[in-house]
C-alpha cells in the first residue's frame, strides 16, 4: 500500500567541523531537532528511524567528506541529497565562484524565501566568521561578505599585540571603555554591531525596503541592538535544507 505524503518524513543534516545539528520535518513543520558529534551519527540515524518514517533526506557538509554511512542510509529512501551549488534549488545564485560557496549560506537563503517569500532578506550568520548575505525579491542569491565573528576579533587583538590581554565575551552597555578590557570588548563587540548597521543602511539605500535575518551562534546578542529590524531564526539553515526537498520532490 501506497504510504501518504504527511506520513513521509524529512531528516536534514548540517555537519561541521566535529558536531551535527539536524532536524526532523513533517512537510513543512520542524518537529524535532538536537545536535550530535560525528562519530555518533549512525546511533543517531538508527534511533530517528526507529521513532519515524524518514522517507527523504538531505546532508549539507561544508568542511569535510559526507560519511559513508550516511551514503548508504540514503540509497534506501525515495530521496537522498548531497547539497552543492548543482542541487536544483528554489533560488538562484548570482555568484562568480558557486562551487566555493557554503552549504550553510545556500541552505540559509533558501529558508529566508520560506519566511519572507517574495521579499528582499539580508542574512546575518553570527558564528566564528560572521556572513552578510543578500537576497532579491525575485529570489536570487546577489552575494554577501564574510567577516570575523566577535570572539576572533577578542582573540586577534590579543594574539597579533604583545600586551593586550584576551578579553571575555562579555557586552557593554557603555559606549567608551573605560579600561582595556572595556575597550577591547567594545571594540570587538559594538565595533560589529557598527559594522552591520552600517551594511543595513547601505543596503536600504541601494535596494530599498528589506528584511533581516541573524541566525547562528552569536546572533541572540544582536536582538537588543536591533530589536525593531532583525528577526532571530536559529533554526533557518535547517529550514532551508527541508525547503530543498520539497522543491526536489515535486
Amino acid at each position: 500500500m501506497e504510504m501518504a505524503a504527511h506520513d513521509i518524513y524529512h531528516l536534514c543534516l548540517d555537519i561541521g567541523n566535529t558536531r551535527v545539528k539536524y532536524g526532523v520535518f513533517q512537510t513543512e513543520k520542524l518537529i524535532h531537532v538536537a545536535k550530535t558529534e560525528i562519530n555518533k551519527i549512525p546511533d543517531t540515524i538508527h534511533e530517528l528511524s526507529e521513532t519515524y518514517n524518514v522517507g527523504r533526506m538531505i546532508v549539507s557538509s561544508t568542511r569535510r567528506e559526507i560519511p559513508q554511512y550516511l551514503k548508504e542510509f540514503g540509497k534506501n529512501l525515495s530521496l537522498y541529497l548531497e547539497l552543492s551549488h548543482e542541487t536544483p534549488l528554489p533560488i538562484q545564485l548570482d555568484y562568480d565562484t558557486p562551487e566555493t560557496l557554503g552549504r550553510d549560506r545556500i541552505a540559509a537563503a533558501v529558508g529566508a524565501t520560506a519566511i519572507y517569500p517574495g521579499q528582499a532578506v539580508i542574512i546575518v550568520d553570527a558564528g566564528t566568521c560572521i556572513t552578510y548575505d543578500f537576497l532579491d525579491q525575485n529570489s536570487v542569491f546577489r552575494g554577501g561578505n564574510i567577516a570575523p565573528g566577535m570572539q576572533m576579533r577578542l582573540q586577534a587583538m590579543h594574539s597579533f599585540t604583545e600586551k593586550l590581554p584576551l578579553a571575555p565575551f562579555e557586552t557593554q552597555n557603555e559606549i567608551l571603555g573605560k579600561s582595556t578590557i572595556k575597550a577591547l570588548q567594545n571594540g570587538a563587540i559594538q565595533g560589529t554591531k557598527f559594522e552591520i548597521e552600517s551594511f543595513i543602511m547601505h543596503m536600504e539605500q541601494k535596494f530599498g525596503a528589506l528584511k533581516v535575518i541573524f541566525t547562528g551562534g552569536d546572533a541572540n546578542n544582536f536582538v537588543d541592538f536591533f530589536y525593531s529590524k532583525i528577526f532571530v531564526v536559529q533554526n533557518l539553515v535547517l529550514i532551508g535544507l527541508n525547503k530543498i526537498i520539497n522543491h526536489n520532490a515535486n
